[in-house]
């Protein structure tokens, strides 16, 4: 029997200190139909109900074996606090914004950092970190996503609108972001207090399909930093897309980890970052949700021996996943 933890693995592999194995923890979203059945903690419940998120949280332990609890299950919690109109009421997909607060620009003079105890479902995220700290004591790493501060940019004026106004006004661009960053900081601090080992920093809107290389690293990146910098808990990065170009640059935000999409090369990916751990990235669409099991295995085995050093998928899990489809890959991981 091994001497580690799931919690002294994961944060050894993100410190850089020894393992006995790679991990399968899950820094991205867990929550499936078939653990909402098994648990009756369906959205949208699980989203505004802290007991319900937790328990939701916990079942891709105690179900599909990830050696993690992550929470939430949607990338909107800091834009409704903020005052985004977001769609929160479906079943069976994740929420999303519908409206966005930052419409008009001078609407941002108004807007402050919350106080994450009190504003919107801050508190909730919060509580239930508490609650699966609890439960979970040092066994497992509890994991909290955050959104990045060009994505949640993005949620606040419209990533349209955002991307052209980083010709028209990029002025307003960098206070936006910068906002969105001080946001972020708060936040994550505040999970922090709560229980939170480790921040995973999401941030789909900064891949270099949409914003490029240089402006990655003269923009994003640096918000990124500052948010990493204020952190006292590892921090994860993970950014959708080809992020081959860009690399370096998110590991020289500070982040522990670097999470992939599928799409990258995980060998390539591997010999370019020089501490930071790598992340993923088994196919969460044609693998584990479309796939078998021996497809699954088969695409594990191949983020294996390219070097990733967390199993995990290279997105978000898919709500519609099989859960045996996990299985397949965390019970391959504990065996290696």
């Amino acid at each position: 029997m091994s001497d580690f933890t799931p919690k002294q693995r994961y944060l050894n592999i993100l410190n850089g200190k020894p393992v006995d194995r790679i991990s399968c923890s899950c820094p991205l979203q867990t929550a499936t139909m078939e653990l909402m059945d098994k648990t009756d903690t369906h959205w949208p419940a699980s989203h505004k109900e802290p007991k319900k998120m937790a328990d939701l949280a916990y079942a891709a332990w105690e179900y599909a074996g990830l050696e993690s609890v992550r929470v939430p299950f949607c990338l909107t919690v800091e834009a409704e606090t903020l005052g985004c109109k977001i769609d929160l009421e479906n079943e069976k997909s994740q929420p999303s914004v519908q409206e966005h607060i930052l419409m008009e620009k001078e609407n941002l003079d108004n807007l402050q950092v919350p106080e994450p105890e009190k504003d919107g479902r801050m508190p909730v995220v919060g509580e239930a970190v508490s609650m699966l700290k609890e439960k979970v004591g040092d066994e497992l790493p509890v994991i909290c996503g955050i959104v990045s501060p060009f994505t949640l940019a993005g949620h606040l004026r419209g990533v349209e609108f955002l991307l052209m106004d980083t010709f028209d006004d990029p002025e307003f661009v960098e206070n936006v972001v910068s906002f969105a960053g001080d946001v972020t900081a708060v936040y994550g601090k505040y999970l922090e207090s709560q229980g939170a080992d480790s921040i995973c920093l999401i941030d789909p809107s900064a891949t270099t399909e949409l914003i490029g290389p240089d402006l990655f690293a003269s923009l994003a990146a640096p918000n990124i930093k500052k948010v990493v910098d204020s952190l006292s808990t590892p921090v994860v990065l993970h950014i959708c897309g080809d992020t081959m170009a860009i690399l370096e640059d998110m590991e020289g935000t500070g982040a522990k980890g670097i999470s992939i999409d599928h799409i990258v090369d995980t060998a390539k990916a591997k010999s370019i970052l020089k501490d930071a751990a790598l992340v993923g990235n088994i196919n969460p669409v044609d693998s584990l949700m479309f796939g078998d099991q021996g497809t699954v295995l088969k695409n594990a085995q191949a983020c294996f021996e390219g070097g990733t050093d967390i199993m995990a998928p290279g997105c978000g899990i898919s709500p519609n996943t099989p859960t045996e489809n996990i299985l397949a890959y965390t019970k391959y991981t504990k065996n290696l």
